[in-house]
């Protein structure tokens, strides 16, 4: 195991990627809901247009700091194991499946923005 392969196994970049997609979506939602009346006074509604798709940057930014861990796990381990590092691939794991149900919930929350008036 190398340096490289240490570095990503690393406790920070297994957790960001964890916990991305709930931090980001709930942000999204909170922000979002803020804003709407702004949005409807000003007629600006490309702003949660903008919020959206910043969002889902960030979750596929998460997502791919857990595919760059994963990469560096052994290919054989396990993900039930004490081992470090099958802990850490069950961690990149999770965070690759944390963060695309987080994506498609942010998706599903923009929905309505996107397809109706906010602002009637």
């Amino acid at each position: 195991m190398d340096p490289g392969d240490l570095r990503w196994l690393s406790p920070l970049p297994l957790w960001t990627g964890i916990v991305a997609g709930p931090v980001i979506w709930a942000i999204d939602l909170t922000i979002s809901y803020a804003l709407v009346h702004w949005s409807c006074a000003s007629q600006r509604q490309s702003v949660l247009h903008a919020l959206t798709f910043g969002a889902l940057a960030i979750v596929a930014g998460g997502a791919t700091l857990s595919f760059i861990a994963l990469r560096h796990t052994p290919a054989g381990a396990s993900t039930d194991g004490g081992d470090p590092r099958q802990r850490a691939r069950f961690m990149a794991v999770l965070g690759l499946a944390s963060n695309a149900l987080f994506a498609l919930q942010i998706l599903a929350s923009a929905i309505p923005v996107w397809v109706l008036d906010a602002c009637l």
